[in-house]
């Protein structure tokens, strides 16, 4: 039988599928550092809804990057199949469908492998609440050494209060942080942060002074979403810093929340990858039956 013709120069279509490659990558990339389209799409939904969408987020910029890229193979796509035969389109399908189901199932290790480095960052580099808390005053921070896990600090009062959350449909974290500085220091960039207790906007006015904090401490650890609110309420933020979390759960439960979600997005072009297969398979099955006609 006779190799697909086309009229087409190849170039066009292989622009058009490294730019669909690329544009996951970026994007994958941009989800899981907080930064670029997906930081200020996510504060936008933050700032109407009080909360955003991460997942959905990536795939909706990731989708309207890929449609001009997918359009233009459509095209490419029509104008070849009018040129074949029925054979013809049929051996263009199957490796049209082959092409395809790569794309999927390399997306699937990439996702798999972000799931896999959320699993591992959550359970072997964040620190738990084991060992002796350390005491260390506001005013502290900066001239010690300070050691991440069990902390009570003491000394200062809170500053500005930020509340978000994030929606994984399959559950959400929403929490409250605010900047501890030593009393009277306001002006001065935050060195840590404190999670609050609360879970709602409206729970936000019970949120009172108090002479100490316990928790976990963690170097970094703000959300982006938190670093972008302080930011924009000029909060300046010095690096390093450090942030409070009330317990093991608090800390832990973004990191696994982000593992599920994109775990399902593994298993779920995976599937996709498997439907392609028995799409290749019958298109193989009907080949020598179109041959023969």
């Amino acid at each position: 039988m006779a190799a697909p013709s086309s009229k087409t120069s190849p170039l066009p279509k292989r622009l058009a599928q490294a730019w669909i490659v690329l544009a996951g990558a970026y994007f994958l990339w941009e989800a899981t550092n907080y930064r670029g389209f997906f930081g200020r799409l996510a504060e936008l939904q933050i700032h109407h809804f009080g909360a955003y969408a991460p997942l959905l987020t990536f795939l909706f910029l990731f989708g309207l990057a890929a449609l001009p890229a997918w359009v233009v193979l459509r095209i490419l796509r029509t104008r070849n199949a009018e040129q074949l035969t029925a054979a013809e389109t049929t051996l263009a399908q199957i490796k049209s469908s082959k092409r395809l189901r790569a794309i999927i199932y390399g997306f699937a290790v990439a996702t798999g492998l972000v799931t896999l480095g959320f699993v591992l960052f959550t359970l072997l580099m964040l620190p738990d609440g084991r060992g002796n808390a350390q005491t260390i005053a506001a005013s502290d921070f900066g001239t010690v050494a300070v050691k991440e896990g069990p902390a009570r600090l003491v000394g200062g009062d809170l500053g500005t209060i930020v509340f978000f959350g994030q929606d994984w449909y399959i559950g959400d974290d929403r929490m409250a942080f605010a900047p501890y500085r030593a009393a009277g220091k306001d002006g001065q960039l935050a060195r840590v942060f404190v999670q609050l207790e609360a879970k709602n906007k409206t729970q936000l006015a019970s949120i009172t002074q108090r002479p100490a904090w316990t928790g976990i401490l963690v170097e970094g650890g703000l959300p982006g979403t938190a670093r972008a609110l302080f930011n924009s309420i000029g909060v300046g933020i010095t690096e390093p810093y450090y942030t409070l979390y009330r317990d093991e759960y608090s800390l832990q439960i973004r990191y696994w929340m982000q593992a599920i979600q994109w775990g399902l997005l593994a298993i779920f072009l995976v599937l996709f990858g498997r439907i392609q297969t028995r799409r290749i398979r019958k298109l193989e099955q009907d080949q020598p039956i179109m041959a023969a006609a």
